[in-house]
Parts: C-alpha cells; sequence; structure tokens
C-alpha cells in the first residue's frame, strides 16, 4: 500500500476477507442483512496477522452461527410435522410423535455425544417417521457442533477484544499515509464491533443448544 495505489487495489482492500451474498449489495442492504443475520464480515487492516486472527474468528462464529441455524430449523421442522404448539419443545414434539405413531415402540436414546430416535417394530416404518429420524439425527449434529466451539471461540474473541490498543500501533507502524491509515482503522473499529457482536451472540447460541442437550438428556432417561 501507499502512494501509488491504484483505485482497483483500494477497492479490493475494502473487500471483506470473508465473502457473503451481502457483499455485492448496497451498504444499506447488507447493514441490514448483517442486522438480521449476526455473520461476522472480517475486513482488511493492513497487517498480516490480525487479517488472519479476524478471518478465523469470522469463520468459526460463522459456522457456530450456521449450526445453531440448522438447529432452530430442524426443531421447527418436526414441530410442525406434528402440529406443536411451541416450535422449541422437544418434550412436546416427542409426545406427539408417540401418539401418532403408536403402533412403533418409539424412544429418544443417547450414545456418546449423540443422540437419535430409535423406532423398534416389525412394522413397516411409514416415511413420515423415517424423516424424522432423519431430522432429529441432523438435530443432533448441529447441536452438538454448536456446543463443540463454544470456549474455543470465547477466548479468540477476548484476545483480539484485549489487544485492541496494540492493534491500533499496529495499523499506524504498517501505513504512513494518513488518509490510507484512516481507512484501515475504520475496519479495524468495524472488525471490533463485530467480535463484540459475536461475543454476544455465541453464548446464546451455545446456551440454546445446552438446553436442547439436557431436555435430551431427561427424555432418554439420563439422570445427572
Amino acid at each position: 500500500m501507499g502512494c501509488c495505489q491504484s483505485s482497483s487495489d483500494a477497492e479490493a482492500e475494502r473487500a471483506p476477507l470473508l465473502h457473503t451474498e451481502s457483499v455485492r449489495s448496497p451498504r444499506s442492504a447488507a447493514k441490514d442483512t448483517a442486522q438480521r443475520t449476526g455473520r461476522f464480515t472480517a475486513r482488511h487492516v493492513g497487517v498480516p496477522d490480525l487479517n488472519q486472527r479476524f478471518m478465523d474468528v469470522a469463520e468459526t462464529f460463522n459456522k457456530q452461527q450456521e449450526n445453531y441455524n440448522k438447529m432452530k430449523e430442524n426443531l421447527q421442522t418436526i414441530a410442525i410435522w406434528y402440529n406443536c404448539q411451541t416450535n422449541d419443545s422437544l418434550s412436546q414434539c416427542l409426545k406427539k410423535i408417540k401418539e401418532e405413531h403408536d403402533q412403533h415402540h418409539i424412544s429418544l436414546e443417547v450414545k456418546g455425544y449423540d443422540f437419535l430416535l430409535v423406532v423398534r417394530s416389525e412394522a413397516k416404518i411409514p416415511e413420515k417417521l423415517k424423516r424424522t429420524q432423519e431430522n432429529m439425527g441432523e438435530l443432533s449434529k448441529a447441536a452438538k457442533a454448536v456446543m463443540s466451539v463454544g470456549t474455543k471461540l470465547h477466548e479468540m474473541i477476548d484476545s483480539l477484544l484485549k489487544a485492541e490498543e496494540n492493534m491500533t500501533e499496529q495499523i499506524e507502524d504498517a501505513e504512513s499515509q494518513h488518509q490510507e491509515r484512516k481507512r484501515l482503522e475504520d475496519n479495524l473499529k468495524e472488525n471490533l464491533r463485530q467480535a463484540k457482536r459475536a461475543k454476544e451472540l455465541s453464548p446464546k447460541y451455545r446456551n440454546e443448544a445446552g438446553e436442547l442437550l439436557k431436555e435430551v438428556a431427561l427424555l432418554s432417561g439420563i439422570t445427572p
């Protein structure tokens, strides 16, 4: 970077490190999308090590969020199929599943870190029940994935936020041109803002996944 940087190069550096559907949308639309989805879009800050750290946090958080959304979607799908009054209560849905398929012996079982809907019956399993078993398997994978990165992500974000002052100094040392330095500092502020937002959202995802797993444990007969 420097005085000879072309406008196209400058535009390229303004582009997010992680490309999302909103990258080419108008700024307002991109902001609306970010507000709605909470995705972390890391931006260049002119220091390779910091770029990589922000990108690692963004990738980890976005993956956790993706799995959280899958978890919610599978719960809602099962709730819709069985007309559950609340779409986040696995207990209610399991009761409805057993009522609708009362000729089958259905149970929710935990095996290792996974849970599954087990059907023990000599009768042919209906397609709807087979799909429910598949959804329950996807629900288990998603919940486990949300939980698995929680601690690591928290540590990664905290490490970034604690080094905020040092990051500004690194950018000042790396870029002498005032206008370019100002742009990079603005990108840093945006990254830190998104990191703080991820710090708020991630525990929410983890807590919901944890509550689901506790509910599964109770439903499967596992006691603390």
